[in-house]
């Protein structure tokens, strides 16, 4: 039945609405530049939706009757639901029901089934795999429910209503022209063939000319191609500020960071300033994110499960939350909220349960110090307690209403004003709960945790993107993406063969060599590289100047171009764009003042200066580290961890060894039996491990605290049977685990002696107990002590004491044993005397006996307190391994030193 045309009209339809959108304002820009006041536009719509406008007015004139139509079009998550309906009822009898991934089974079923319909696909059901029968049968399932609710998926809706042009006469117009569709399927031609039957000329829109001028670029890393694309962009804008540009990236959400931070770099340093954040940019990028990507809504979702998971959370989870600015009265208890978190990480464990976090916080406010949150606690009480006074199963319109008061009881999203992209959140996030609403025929009555899960997946769905006033004059895309008007510059990155034809990936639930036959997408190599080689042609025409460019590496990887542009002549790499740190370091002396930082303010008489070794350690290693970390009281947040870490297992070593000795200072070992002292240990370490566990908010089951005090009594068992049974020399213990204050040069220095022990002629031996690999004491015969622990002992705190050795006890289950100094041999086992011939560590020039080495120990850490104290704190340091444990390494500022050391080394700064 043919239609009747309508003259000198003129359509595009786009494979996207924001093509349609981006046509639509290129055409009226286009108009607006030829000086015209009035026009007629061409209409411009997505395709689904002009289909939709004819079903529609078909509909209304009655030419299509109601009852032969469908209900609608199912969405996009409302398709994927009734999929996973039909999975999950066809899987209700398989024994392993609970281990299938429904989400993603629904989702290559979904892909199947489209490309069944639209590439024509039939399946021969006597020779399918055991894969593709499970699917038909899903398929049947879901096509069953589909007919109960009168609705057709996406792909058979478009079917159905390209049907109607063959049996209704439609008004269609003369001319149509289609716009972005770089593949076209079977079903798609079959409504091109039938528009064109009925006379409509069918056209492809001009998206612009040949470009006047391509080339290709070459550089070592992904980072070079950003820094340069960044660059071009500069050169143009600053050539042209009313040209329009696009850089595309096969890999954008990869990149996407990296590129936005390099152009505002480039075009926007104010933005760096949180008051300009949203500062209306030159750039944009073509897609926004998923909704749940937002700071704002990935605030309400987490709030939200805090109220329903049973499950425990982890620490950082919780972290995140505690310094989130869009609940409670984040602003005004900020400072308290960073102390709750760094308790929180000394406290608990890795991952704790919202109710125990709860009952953390409520108990901070009481503590002799409290840590004063009372609106965080009451904001939190009331999201737990009115989350358990929720029906157990609701309808999801029930359950919307039902988030939406328990955000409002967290104060969600915060005390302060929205600005204009948050207020946008809000509302898109609104819909998204509208949507929810909405599924309450498709999912009937389901739990919180069930209502969140598809609030969630609505929420990945829900692409937002904040509007803003100004016109950009970059597009940052992806590589099916189109523009929709012509460019001035086009920049393709990312043109690695690995990436560019993609790889083939097909469906693994249809036949491969069905899809290979029927040319679906992904289906073979020549199916991808016919379809890149499509994409590439259209790149061509979408810009005056095009640049392709790839990457040499990629780490320790070596990378190959793409073949589609082998053919393209290469050119030189356009330069990296200057970041703002480098922009920074280039100024010249008359722009900038260089202050050197190596000199803090000295140690002022009165000021106080304490800490334990790691003071005069640090300012061994590195001076920079003692001055933050100990006299800036700088230090790092604790990393949380499930059970014990070294430092806590080290201690409670520590306890048991220093509860035996103080049991026994001496210890007739001939006489000694092994299950006797076995069975000491064992209630030691049972003591110990239970006097330890009444320090933590939440403790240690009995199981784990049983555990642990067998492995502490195993280890102290080892070490005294097979370790101090076996000493040269009797010995009385008669130090355990004191506490020292030394003043050396006017700084305090704490110390705690392990152990120390006196020998049968009086001299003494001091022992520091070691846990983990021991530390490195050669560094004693150099002009910078960097393990002073020992050192400190012997040569301020018992230095009117006659000491025989200094040595190290590696308490460990395999190697354990002594190692350090010692003034003769025989005094500790596997430790030689300081002159022994094999003993090269003290030069016997410098150290002709022992007592010149406590007076090198002496001499040494005094000038170390000495620099301390005059103020000396440069970032030296011998190797950046010294800096691995190192509490304040971000306060160095390694990479921008090392970026001003790169400059003045050629010449950029003086």
């Amino acid at each position: 039945m043919h239609s009747q045309l309508i003259a000198n009209k003129r359509i595009i339809l786009c494979a996207s609405a924001r093509l349609a959108q981006g046509i639509r304002q290129t055409l009226q820009q286009q108009s607006q530049q030829q000086g015209l006041s009035q026009w007629e536009a061409p209409e411009v719509y997505p395709l689904q939706d002009w289909l939709n406008q004819l079903t529609e007015h078909a509909i209304l004139c009655g030419q299509i009757a109601v009852s032969d139509a469908p209900l609608g079009m199912l969405s996009a998550t409302q398709e994927a639901l009734l999929w996973e309906q039909a999975i999950q009822s066809s899987l209700s009898r398989h024994e392993a029901a609970a281990l299938f991934n429904t989400n993603g089974l629904a989702s290559a079923a979904l892909e199947a089934n489209r490309y069944l319909i639209e590439w024509n696909i039939s399946i021969d059901m006597d020779t399918a795999t055991e894969e593709t029968r499970q699917f038909m049968q899903w398929r049947q399932q879901f096509q069953a429910l589909c007919r109960q609710s009168g609705y057709l998926e996406s792909v058979r809706y478009l079917a159905w209503q390209s049907g109607q042009l063959q049996q209704h006469p439609y008004n269609l117009p003369a001319d149509i022209q289609l716009a972005g569709f770089d593949r076209i399927n079977p079903h798609l031609q079959a409504l091109i063939n039938e528009l064109q039957t009925q006379g409509v000329s069918v056209t492809t829109f001009d998206m612009g000319a040949a470009a006047d001028e391509v080339k290709r670029m070459q550089f070592t890393e992904a980072m070079d191609e950003c820094r340069a694309a960044v660059y071009w962009a500069q050169q143009h804008l600053a050539t042209n500020p009313q040209a329009r540009l696009a850089i595309v990236v096969p890999e954008l959400d990869a990149l996407r960071d990296t590129l936005a931070h390099l152009l505002d770099d480039a075009f926007h340093r104010e933005a760096l300033h949180p008051a300009h954040a949203e500062t209306p940019r030159c750039y944009e990028f073509s897609l926004g994110l998923a909704l749940n990507r937002w700071p704002l809504v990935e605030t309400a979702l987490s709030l939200l499960r805090l109220a329903f998971q049973q499950s425990p959370f982890t620490q950082t989870e919780l972290s995140a939350l505690l310094g989130n600015v869009y609940w409670s009265q984040a602003q005004y208890e900020a400072d308290p909220r960073a102390a709750i978190d760094a308790e929180m990480r000394r406290q608990l464990p890795l991952q704790v349960k919202a109710s125990t976090f709860l009952r953390f916080i409520e108990r901070r406010q009481q503590d002799i110090h409290p840590i004063l949150c009372p609106a965080l606690a009451a904001d939190l009480n009331a999201l737990l307690t009115q989350a358990k006074q929720t029906p157990r199963k609701q309808l999801p319109s029930a359950w919307v209403s039902s988030f939406n008061q328990l955000l409002a009881a967290t104060h969600w999203p915060g005390e302060r004003s929205l600005s204009s992209h948050e207020y946008q959140c809000v509302q898109s996030f609104q819909r998204v709960l509208s949507q929810l609403a909405a599924l309450d025929a498709w999912l009937g009555s389901i739990d919180a945790m069930s209502a969140l899960h598809r609030l969630l997946q609505l929420c990945q769905s829900q692409i937002f993107q904040p509007q803003t006033v100004r016109v950009p004059n970059i597009t940052l895309m992806g590589m099916l993406e189109a523009s929709a008007q012509p460019l001035d510059g086009l920049w393709v990155m990312g043109m690695n063969d690995h990436v560019w034809p993609p790889l083939s990936r097909t469906n693994a639930l249809i036949p491969a060599e069905l899809q290979r036959q029927a040319a679906t997408p992904n289906a073979s190599s020549e199916v991808q590289i016919a379809f890149a080689s499509q994409i590439h042609q259209r790149l061509l025409r979408s810009a005056r100047q095009v640049i392709f460019s790839y990457a040499d590496r990629e780490g320790d990887r070596l990378l190959r171009i793409s073949p589609l542009i082998q053919a393209i002549p290469e050119t030189t790499a356009t330069p990296g764009a200057a970041t703002l740190a480098e922009t920074l370091a280039q100024h010249s002396s008359q722009d900038w003042q260089w202050l050197d930082d190596h000199q803090a303010p000295a140690v002022q008489d009165g000021e106080h200066v304490s800490g334990g070794t790691g003071l005069l350690r640090a300012q061994a290693l590195c001076p920079a580290w003692a001055f933050y970390q100990y006299r800036l009281k700088a230090r790092k947040l604790e990393t949380p961890h499930n059970g014990l870490d070294a430092m806590q297992r080290g201690d409670l070593i520590h306890r048991v060894m220093a509860t035996f000795w103080a049991q026994q200072p001496s210890v007739a070992w001939p006489t000694v039996q092994a299950e006797t002292l076995k069975t000491q240990l064992d209630q030691i370490a049972t003591a110990v491990i239970a006097d330890f566990n009444q320090a933590f908010s939440q403790p240690f089951s009995e199981v784990f605290c049983q555990l642990e005090s067998e492995r502490l009594s195993k280890l102290a068992l080892t070490w005294l049977w097979e370790v101090e049974r076996e000493r040269p020399q009797a010995f009385n213990v008669t130090l355990t685990e004191e506490k020292f204050t030394p003043l050396i040069e006017g700084i305090q220095v704490t110390l705690i002696i392990d152990r120390v022990d006196t020998l049968e002629d009086g001299r003494l031996v001091v022992i520091d107990y070691k846990t983990g690999s021991a530390p490195d004491y050669k560094n004693w015969a150099s002009d910078k002590i960097t393990e002073p622990q020992l050192p400190i002992y012997a040569a301020f705190i018992l230095q009117d004491e006659d000491i025989a050795a200094v040595c190290f006890g590696k308490l460990r289950l395999t190697d354990g044993g002594f190692t350090g100094v010692a003034a003769e041999d025989d005094i500790v086992t596997g430790i030689k005397a300081f002159n022994h011939e094999k003993n090269k560590l003290f030069d016997p020039q410098a150290f002709p006996d022992w007592t010149s080495i406590l007076q090198h120990w002496r001499s040494q850490i005094t000038q170390t307190a000495l620099a301390l104290k005059a103020g000396e704190a440069a970032v030296v340091f011998e190797s950046e391994q010294d800096l691995d444990y190192c509490d304040v390494l971000p306060l160095l500022r390694l990479p921008e030193r090392q970026l001003q050391f790169e400059h003045k080394h050629h010449g950029d700064q003086p």
